[in-house]
Formats: C-alpha cells, structure tokens, sequence
C-alpha cells in the first residue's frame, strides 16, 4: 500500500501552476504573484519631513539650546504637496508639515515642539543634526529595484506598495475551481433534518470552506445517488472544473460506485489506498491531466486528506511555492495509542508549558466524530512503525492554521496557547 510520504509526492508531481491571468489590486489579497515588480522611480521622489516643524541648516543650530537659542527668519510655509518656492540661507528656516518637501539649502529639520515664536521669525530651542527628522528621497525603494518577488502571496501591505508603484494591474496565478461530488443514498442537504437513515452532507461544506482557506473557488455540486448512471452523470459534470473532488464510494462495499465510473470515464489512477488512519481508502488520479481525488465518505477521513493532499495540490495550483501544513515539534501530554503499520493522524489541542508545547487528543478518534476535528488544533503524526507514544516523548504535528508557509514560533507567539495552572 502506498506510504503517506509516497501518496504526498505522487499528488505532487501530478499538479502544476494553472497559468496567468491579470487582476486588479482591489481583487488581489490572497493572490500569488507571477511576475517581478521592479520601481519605477525612487519612492520617495525627494528629501522630506517626517515631522512638522523648521528647515533649517543643521551648521545655523549648532549652539542653539534653550538656555541659549538661535534666532532665524522664517522665508515661508511649505505645505504636503506644496514644493519650496525659495532656497535657504545662512540663517533662514522654512516652515515645514510632515510629508513635504524640504527647501534647498537645509539639511536638518527640527520638531515645532523644540522651538517658540510665530510669524516670520522662529527660535531654535535645541541643536540639530544633519539629516535629523529628514526621509531621504529613495529611502523606501531605489528606481529599478526589485520590489516584490514573483511567488509572493499579497498581502494588505503589498497592494498598498503596489499602488505607491502606480501598479493597478498585475499578473497572478490562475486559481482552481474545484467541483465538490457528494455521494450516497443517505445524505440530505443542511437545511433538511435528517430522519431515519439520513444524514447531512456535512462533508461537503467543510470542504467547500477548506477550499476557500486554501485560496481556491469550491462549487458544491447536487449529491449523486447511490446508482452508477446518477454517479457518472454528477462526475462527467464535474470534469468541467479544475480540480474533482468526490466523497463516498471508493471502498469495497456493495454500492460504493464512484471507483468504477472513475475508470469508465478514462482515470489514470495514480494509488487507491494509503497506508494512513483515517482516510485510508483515499484514491487519486488524473483524467486529461485533470486531478481528481476519491475522498473516503465518513467526514473526518474526508477532511483529513484534503489537509493533507488536496490542499498542497490546490496551493500548487495557483502557484505558491510553500504548500504543506506548518510542522511544529511537541511533546505528549499522556500516552497516545496509534495503529501499527499505519501513519495515523491523530487530531490534537496544544497547551503550552513553559517553553514547551504538549499535545493531547481530543477525544475518541472515529473517522465519524467531526466534533474531534472541530476542536483540533493539529493533526500528530504517529509514527507507522509505533503503536503508542509514551508521555513525554517527543512527536510532530501538523498546525490546522489558514496560510502557507506560517512560521510555527512565531505562530504562537503571535496566539497565545492556553496556560497550564
């Protein structure tokens, strides 16, 4: 049976960026980059005040104090966006706000707050250096220099830096639409209370909401009954879409139909089956290159593998280079069975202790209990050649946080974890 590890790097290599598209900043946060920003020109474009206060030559204020200040006439005020109309000299001073340009001839301003008087005459209360309280032009970014990488996920900070570069259109990775196909005789929609039998497709509108973490677009197609023309119907839909994901009847059992329309319908499959807890009936192909993955149905077995599949393909898809789940080493909080032979995920809360972090089980581990999942805050990796794993010992987990690429350490420095009393 193929390894986790093995499964990871099969999806992997069967997954590439979809292609580039142009997008307006408005509609950018979250997107990947794919091209090279270089400035245009120096931002800033000329020297200017980062206080309100006076322009002046920082050789006229050398002795300035306030036991003993320095006198200078005031030539002008000099507003943001206003440029100096007049050059200084030995002894001038220009009034100067925050942002605007500083007068030819001064090299230093000094704060309002260190001088007194009104009018055309101003007294210096403390001495200054040159350059003190000056943004030199250029300081931000040089003309031509590279401002942002391709490969960068935008950020509110980026599409502002964007605009400073007169940047309304960029080019970004294409992002996966990905078709969601529900199966089973058993399922009603959220807003039916199931009765005898039923059950919610509740798996469904986690995926569509993990889908969405992931940066891509889910669409939740209507639930394809347990018949193996309905099933071939909702799937032949669903090629439509970048990406399939269906859920349900890829086991064995009598009406689990979905790995048989999958091969009618040209799959290349790629493994059936992963040596993992949950989530081990878990088949993936390709269909005209296309990926598609058959989910297990029980919802946690669902979820789980498009952490740990799904969700790297799809990140790779709209062009990220970082795809996996941040990993952080932990400790044991009590002693955690895990299956011989299989890799089992077994979801976690996380506690700090000092400097350490422990993991302890949310609770029973049935592939069907999704509150166990709802309260995890990462999945830890048990290790397949180990049935448990003693208090103490040291083990991996995988942080069930949005984003790629999350720095762990500084992940919880930024959230603070519950204290132990």
């Amino acid at each position: 049976m193929t390894t986790a590890d093995e499964a990871l790097q099969i999806v992997l290599d069967n997954v590439a960026p979809l292609g580039i598209e142009r997008c307006s900043i408005t509609e950018a946060l979250g997107r990947i980059l794919a091209q090279d920003i270089h400035s245009p020109r120096d931002i800033p474009g000329f020297d200017n005040s980062a206080m309100d206060g006076y322009a002046v030559r920082a050789a006229d204020v050398a002795s300035a104090s306030e036991a003993g200040p320095v006198r200078l006439e005031v030539l002008e005020t000099v507003a943001a966006g206003a440029m100096p109309s007049r050059e200084l000299a030995a002894g001038q001073a220009a009034r100067t706000m925050t942002g605007a340009p500083i007068a030819l001839g001064a090299d230093a301003i000094v704060p309002v707050e260190r001088t007194r008087g009104a009018g055309n005459f101003v007294e210096i209360m403390e001495s200054a250096e040159a350059g003190a309280f000056v943004r030199p032009r250029g300081e931000d970014i040089r003309r031509g220099d590279l401002a942002m990488r391709a490969g960068k996920t935008l950020s509110p900070s980026d599409l502002g830096m964007l605009a400073s570069l007169n940047r309304s259109m960029i080019d970004v990775w294409r992002r996966p639409r990905v078709a969601i196909v529900a199966t089973g005789d058993e399922l009603v929609d959220v807003d039916q209370v199931p009765t005898g039998a039923q059950v919610v497709n509740s798996s469904a509108y986690a995926l569509a909401g993990a889908i969405r973490e992931a940066g891509a677009t889910p669409v939740i197609l209507k639930v394809a009954r347990d018949h193996p023309a309905e099933v071939r119907a909702r799937l032949a839909e669903a090629l439509a879409f970048d990406v399939v994901l269906s859920t349900g009847g890829v086991s064995v059992g009598q009406f689990d139909h979905v790995k048989v329309v999958m091969d009618e319908l040209g799959l290349r499959q790629l493994f059936h089956g992963v040596a993992q807890k949950p989530g081990r009936p878990l088949k993936f192909g390709t269909i005209g290159g296309r990926p598609i993955f058959g989910l297990p149905g029980n919802p946690v077995s669902t979820l789980v593998c498009f952490y740990l599949y799904v969700r790297p393909a799809l990140l790779r898809m709209s062009g990220a280079a970082a795809t996996g789940l941040p990993r952080m080493t932990v400790r044991c909080a009590s002693d955690i069975k895990t299956s011989l032979n299989l890799t089992e995920f077994v979801r976690v809360q996380l506690e700090r202790r000092g400097a350490e972090v422990f993991a302890t089980p949310t609770g029973y581990q049935g592939s069907g209990v999704f509150s166990s999942l709802s309260r995890a805050e990462a999945l830890l990796i048990g290790p397949a050649a180990s049935s448990v794993l003693k208090a103490g010992d040291q083990a991996t987990v995988l942080l069930l946080v949005p984003g790629a690429g999350v720095d762990s350490e500084a992940f919880f420095e930024a959230r603070p974890l519950r204290q132990r009393n």
